[in-house]
């Protein structure tokens, strides 16, 4: 995939969040946002610190998504470490009280300012939710700014619906390559999307996005290691990577783990990812 672009600190950020492979340009982002979006979900406990999640990151040379407000705190102990800063976020309580809408807590004017290793920034979309049109307007305005600063944008696009929400219907092929192209026609350079059902709804997805990077969330703890990494194995083969937190941070061996799947958007096979998985455990701190 091409990344044609007059600005020349675009191309640089773009490239930090890459890993260039025989099977072509991929990405791996590991998150740091579970705490805010996933109700503070640290079923391994080490996992609520910050220092944890950021040494697994810098060991297995991967970008971290996080929000500023553990950058504030943290950062500065992992000064080399490629950031995505997201620049919104809400809760999971009492979701049938509201309407999807993630609040703006950052601009990209100040995390240019405050974080120096900055390689991208975040906005979560709600396609279909009550607050649609207003999203779809702040958007603009972050893709506007972020183009004055030369920074990529990744959006974060889900099908939702208010009261009741229909989670069954959020991961269907039809909605999420849906999403996806919103954010595609609305100046992504990256989307973060769902898992469209299967191998078929993962090529579909791409034919709705010509140009611009896909990526799958990583989603909940899989049962196992080799089902995780051929999940990825099938994301990699058909789109163009995935952004993980809580199948890295969560996982007994993270590194070794995040090492794998790092390895498989490289262009290796499950088998030889697992290999990586079962040497000896890599230290986090």
């Amino acid at each position: 995939m091409s990344l044609k672009n007059p600005y020349t600190g675009f191309q640089i950020r773009m490239e930090k969040m890459l890993i260039s492979s025989k099977i072509g340009d991929k990405a791996l982002f590991l998150a740091n946002d579970h705490g805010f979006e996933h109700k503070a979900d640290f079923t391994i406990p080490e996992a609520a610190n910050p220092d944890y999640v950021m040494s697994i990151a810098e060991k297995a040379k991967i970008p971290l998504v996080l929000h500023k407000g553990t950058y504030i705190r943290y950062a500065y102990k992992h000064p080399d470490l490629p950031m995505v800063l997201k620049l919104n976020g809400k809760t999971e309580l009492f979701y049938n009280n509201r309407p999807a809408k993630s609040g703006i807590n950052c601009t990209v004017k100040e995390a240019v300012r405050i974080c120096p290793s900055l390689v991208g920034v975040g906005y979560s979309l709600y396609v279909g939710s009550r607050r649609e049109a207003y999203e779809l307007e702040e958007l603009a305005g972050i893709v506007r700014e972020a183009r004055d600063f030369q920074i990529p944008v990744i959006v974060w696009a889900y099908v939702r619906q208010h009261d009741p929400r229909l989670k069954d219907k959020e991961g269907l092929m039809e909605n999420v390559r849906y999403a996806a192209r919103v954010a595609f026609e609305n100046g992504a350079d990256m989307v973060k999307l769902y898992y469209p059902e299967n191998k078929e709804g993962l090529k579909k997805v791409k034919e709705y996005t010509p140009g611009i990077y896909c990526l799958i969330a990583g989603g909940s703890k899989k049962d196992t290691t080799e089902i995780a990494y051929q999940s990825a194995y099938d994301i990699a083969h058909n789109l163009d990577g995935m952004a993980i937190g809580r199948n890295i941070f969560q996982d007994p061996k993270p590194i070794n783990k995040a090492l794998g799947y790092k390895a498989i958007f490289a262009g290796r096979n499950v088998d030889e990812a697992l290999e990586i998985y079962n040497g000896d455990k890599i230290e986090v701190m």
